[in-house]
């Protein structure tokens, strides 16, 4: 499926060019990751990688937003100890990331019903 979704992406959301159309898409796709994780975890779908490490250190008593920032930074440091790019974006998704899911999964998450 994420390959017809960014397919599809990419033919109803035009390149923006000017600073500006760059930032809100960035504001927009950080928002986007962040309800997505609070939906996807909070339905009992199974964490993927980051957020099952992210899960398990809450489990420990890790708050979710140091957990899931943590795992970003390592992930970016990693990334750029490699070789990879890092910009004023990438560093404003890790940090911001962590705080936004651990908004999102309390209030996206299913709750059980009384029985």
């Amino acid at each position: 499926m994420v390959g017809p979704v960014l397919d599809a992406g990419v033919l109803l959301f035009p390149a923006p060019g000017a600073l500006a159309g760059q930032a809100a898409y960035l504001v927009g796709a950080i928002l986007g990751v962040a309800v997505a994780t609070g939906l996807y975890v909070g339905a009992g779908w199974g964490p993927g990688p980051r957020d099952g490490l992210m899960t398990g250190l809450a489990a420990l008593g890790v708050p979710i937003a140091v957990a899931r920032a943590g795992i970003e930074l390592t992930v970016l440091g990693a990334g750029w100890a490699l070789g990879g790019t890092v910009s004023v974006g990438t560093v404003r998704f890790a940090v911001s990331i962590g705080p936004l899911v651990a908004r999102a999964l309390p209030r996206l998450g299913v709750r059980p019903r009384p029985s």
